[in-house]
């Protein structure tokens, strides 16, 4: 079943991937959502099982979509971005670019584990075991199949919802100042 929300999630991927050394040039090391957590998770040393059962964890999840849609992304952009600059040297990057494509199947599984690190430093090896049993039952594959038409469902909702609570609390706020002489 194709996940389209996913396709939004890999295109920021694969532009976070090609912008990612400029980023890390402009940013101090510390600096950023997550760092902590990121330098946490990286470096925390676990159990090669442990990492196996988070990536088949994030693989059920439907994770790996996001890393296999993400990495042709970026080979696309650097093909046509430099054609676009060297179009005289259109031969020689697409050979290069064979030789990158070469390599997509290991550079998705390496990103696939260095998410994995994430979920591992969240929860132990036996937890996930317990969410992968879940995930491959019946029921489980019906969730993960689920999602995707719950997150288009949901998201209109919650733009709606945020409006009505916007108006609702900003009603009360305003009572309350009035009770206390402020009308705004």
């Amino acid at each position: 079943m194709a996940r389209p929300h996913l396709k939004l999630v890999s295109a920021a991927f694969a532009l976070a991937l090609l912008s990612a050394p400029a980023l890390a040039q402009a940013q101090a090391p510390q600096q950023g959502m997550g760092s902590n957590m990121m330098k946490q998770a990286l470096e925390t040393k676990f159990a090669d099982s442990h990492i196996a059962i988070a990536v088949q964890v994030l693989k059920a999840t439907g994770m790996t979509q996001i890393f296999q849609n993400a990495v042709p992304n970026v080979v696309g952009s650097l093909r046509v971005n430099f054609t676009r600059m060297r179009p005289e040297l259109a031969k020689d990057i697409e050979e290069s670019i064979k030789v990158v494509e070469a390599d997509v199947t290991k550079v998705t599984d390496e990103g696939m584990k260095a998410a994995a690190r994430f979920l591992a430093i969240r929860m132990s090896e036996a937890e996930l075991k317990e969410v992968q049993t879940f995930l491959t039952s019946p029921v489980g594959k019906k969730y993960v199949d689920s999602l995707p038409g719950v997150t288009e469902d949901v998201v209109p909702f919650i733009e709606l919802w945020g409006q009505e609570v916007t108006g609702r609390l900003t009603a009360t706020f305003q009572q309350e100042m009035l009770k206390r002489g402020h009308k705004l």
